[in-house]
């Protein structure tokens, strides 16, 4: 997970908690995406 989204920075604990906060934010946007989607989609 770090290796993919932080390549260049090194295996510490922060960058590994940074890693982890990206992958978490990147599904709550991506949730929120679908969900306006799917609502635009039934005219909600």
């Amino acid at each position: 997970m770090r290796r993919h989204l932080l390549p260049h920075e090194p295996d510490t604990e922060q960058n590994l908690a940074r890693a982890a906060w990206l992958v978490k934010r990147q599904r709550e946007d991506l949730q929120a995406i679908v969900t306006n989607a799917i609502a635009k989609a039934f005219g909600g």
